[in-house]
């Protein structure tokens, strides 16, 4: 599969010709200046946007030594960039946005902000939507919010983590909600949080559980045992909430289990860990026969306001 990908760059400018020269002799890469900042724009395929953004960077830093890569450019749109790149009327991007037109599959995508007085939008999120209408992009694909998030992450840190989900149905909105608030608020705690904590998959990612507040706890708790490692379970209640959970034997042991009830959701298990720190969880009210996962140990709470 083939990314498109525009990074924020420092370390190389427009006035260098050779940098220019080689970024577009070698990688078909693009260096151009916008807003005060250096930006190169490059397509490179992988299996997943993440794996596929690494591997851009790193061909990046080889090809111009000195170069260093920040971050994704987000690129937002207002109505005249989506009217540009559709080739559509203002108008009737302007339709799409109120839900006049073209909502049979789904309301148009959410404002990312809003630029002086113009709403603006993430691109590949229009993009999406726009390709359940037949009218978006298909030659290349771009990163979602999480895969933006992760690759940022594993830009600033030299780490990656991945996103898991529970396999519960339903909550898709509020989890996206998480991740967008972690992006925008609480990307660099957690950073803090996860140096040196035991979430780590084989592939070197740290594991990211994204659970909505009201989800059913023990969905997630089951979902927490499926991993031989530990994983950072994060979400929102009042506030952006994240536990290191492991249902690992090497864990420190508890001398506190608390049965979580089986009608209990992630916000009612997290009230009850901030009332019984440093005790482990277990599904409560399962059948005898049932094979019982074991308890989840919570390693670490942190909750940001």
């Amino acid at each position: 599969m083939d990314y498109d990908f525009t990074f924020i760059v420092t370390g190389v400018t427009v006035e260098d010709a050779d940098a220019v020269e080689s970024l577009f002799d070698t990688l078909d890469a693009t260096l151009a200046k916008a807003g005060g900042q250096h930006m190169v724009s490059i397509t490179m395929d992988g299996p997943r946007a993440v794996d596929a953004a690494l591997h851009a960077a790193t061909a990046l830093r080889e090809c111009v030594p000195g170069l260093r890569v920040i971050r994704l450019d987000r690129d937002l749109v207002g109505i005249p960039e989506i009217s540009e790149r559709t080739d559509r009327s203002r108008q009737n991007v302007a339709q799409w946005v109120a839900g006049e037109r073209k909502a049979e599959h789904g309301p148009f995508p959410a404002p990312e902000g809003v630029a002086g007085r113009t709403q603006v939008w993430l691109w590949t999120e229009v993009n999406a939507w726009l390709r359940k209408h037949g009218m978006g992009d298909t030659d290349v694909a771009y990163p979602s919010r999480e895969e933006m998030t992760e690759i940022d992450f594993a830009l600033a840190n030299a780490v990656s983590l991945t996103f898991k989900y529970a396999p519960t149905l339903g909550f898709d909105e509020g989890r996206q909600t998480v991740v967008r608030e972690l992006q925008r608020r609480h990307m660099p705690k957690l950073v803090k949080v996860l140096t040196g904590s035991q979430t780590l998959d084989q592939n070197g990612r740290h594991v990211v559980l994204v659970a909505d507040q009201h989800e059913p706890a023990d969905a997630v708790m089951k979902r927490v045992a499926d991993f031989d490692h530990g994983v950072m379970l994060v979400t929102m209640t009042d506030q952006f909430v994240g536990a290191e959970l492991s249902t690992q034997e090497d864990a420190s042991p508890s001398p506190e289990v608390v049965s979580v009830p089986t009608t209990a959701t992630v916000r009612d298990w997290f009230e009850l860990a901030l009332e019984h720190p440093g005790a482990s969880f277990t599904p409560g009210g399962m059948e005898r026969a049932e094979p019982h996962p074991a308890p989840v140990k919570q390693l670490l709470l942190a909750a940001a306001a």
